[in-house]
């Protein structure tokens, strides 16, 4: 039996890049999915809560998408930019 890997992205109270959404949000928990009382409908094993930084609809994404912000800009030779 394989272990699920460590999740080792944004903590609770930190920024967070949602390469799902597009969106940058505070988290503001990781869960394990057995311990939901609603159908998340995520394929990972952990489910991150976030928030718009100066408020708005908060959303849930699976934790794989996280990336630290500064990691999700794209370098200057890249010719992509953020959405």
């Amino acid at each position: 039996m394989n272990e699920p890997t460590p999740y080792n992205g944004p903590q609770p109270g930190e920024e967070a890049y949602d390469a799902a959404t597009g969106c940058v949000g505070v988290l503001q928990a990781i869960c394990d999915v057995d311990e939901l009382f609603f159908d998340h409908q995520m394929p990972g094993p952990l489910v991150a809560f976030l928030r718009p930084q100066r408020g708005g609809q908060e959303w849930i994404t699976d934790s794989r998408n996280l990336q630290f912000p500064q990691e999700a800009r794209p370098r200057p030779d890249s010719g992509n930019e953020l959405p």
